[in-house]
This record gives structure tokens, C-alpha cells and sequence, in this order.
């Protein structure tokens, strides 16, 4: 059955929110470790992530790992009209929170795309196929439309969906692996 993306939105967040901490933190660690064995994330020598919320796959070990492998860590910030930037971050970044209580980098530098190569994308929920469920603000899909490089993500158990779980927009964006708690 298809739900409206809103619907699926609030009960895939729920389903987060509601998730065992010992069970998240198991699961977390899984992906985490599957994520370092892919070629994107070996070869990749800027990493793009978000800093990200309580019920999202937390993006800190990711961050600390990718910096102390050389790798450059951009994290976007919003623009008027729906944009983003990536903006490069290091131990000096000063960070701000914004109207939707996440924190972006004040200051840094800008990334251009092509200079990324791989894009850690968050969401709600995503099937095998890489349909991703995003926030609803479409700041990502508007990004990757112009976005050449690797996507990636992270999916625990709790957010893996059906194909058929909502409608794909002509607007939205697949991502191009999604890595998940279980063997493919």
C-alpha cells in the first residue's frame, strides 16, 4: 500500500525515536564498519556528512574517522530558496543551530561539488534501490541533481522500506548504495 510521503515520514521518524538504544548503538556500529569497507568511502578523499540529529545514525565516529584518515569532512549549510553549500570543517569550525535545530558550520570554506567525492546522505527511510525518504525540504535533491560524485546510505533495520512504501517524485533523487545492517 502507498502512503503520502508525509504519513511515512512521521511513522519512519517515530519508529527512530522509539528505537532500543542497545539495539541502535549495535546496529550503528554495523554500518559504520560496513560503511569503511566500501571502495567510496576508501578512495574518497573528501567526505561530505551531516551533523547529525538524536534519532538519525549518529555521523560523529564518522566525522573523527574520516579526519584522522586525511580525508577532508564538508557539512552542508542552508541557503535562501532551498540551497545548500558544503562548507569544509575542522577543529576550529564554529557552528550555529538553525530554524530546524540542526547546526551548521558559521563561516569556512565553500566546497564546490565536483571537489566532493562522496555524499553520506541522511534520511528517514530508504529501500534497497536507494529511494530515499528525506525531511521534506528537498535541499538534498535539489544538491544532487547536479551532483556527480558517490552517494551512500545508511540505513538501520527500522528504516529499510518497501519499494512500494510511497510515491517517487520526478523531482527526487536515488542514492546510489544503501548500506545496510544485513548481508546483501
Amino acid at each position: 500500500m502507498t502512503y503520502t510521503k508525509n504519513e511515512m515520514r512521521k511513522a519512519y521518524i517515530a519508529r527512530l525515536q522509539q528505537l532500543d538504544l542497545n539495539t541502535r548503538i549495535k546496529e550503528e556500529r554495523r554500518l559504520v564498519s560496513r560503511l569503511y569497507d566500501q571502495p567510496e568511502w576508501v578512495s574518497a578523499k573528501t567526505v561530505a556528512l551531516t551533523l547529525s540529529q538524536s534519532f538519525e545514525v549518529d555521523t560523529v565516529p564518522l566525522i573523527l574517522h574520516a579526519r584522522h584518515k586525511g580525508q577532508t569532512v564538508v557539512v552542508p549549510r542552508t541557503l535562501p530558496h532551498r540551497q545548500m553549500e558544503f562548507v569544509a570543517i575542522d577543529e576550529d569550525t564554529t557552528f550555529e543551530e538553525t530554524y530546524f535545530g540542526v547546526l551548521e558550520p558559521v563561516g569556512g570554506t565553500v566546497i564546490p561539488a565536483e571537489k566532493i567525492d562522496l555524499m553520506v546522505i541522511p534520511g528517514v527511510a530508504f529501500t534497497t534501490a536507494g529511494k530515499r525518504l528525506g525531511f521534506g525540504g528537498g535541499y538534498y535533491d535539489r544538491y544532487l541533481a547536479n551532483y556527480q560524485g558517490a552517494t551512500v546510505a545508511l540505513a538501520l533495520t527500522t528504516q529499510v522500506a518497501a519499494d512500494d512504501e510511497w510515491e517517487e517524485d520526478p523531482f527526487d533523487v536515488r542514492v546510489n548504495k544503501v548500506v545496510t545492517v544485513s548481508e546483501e
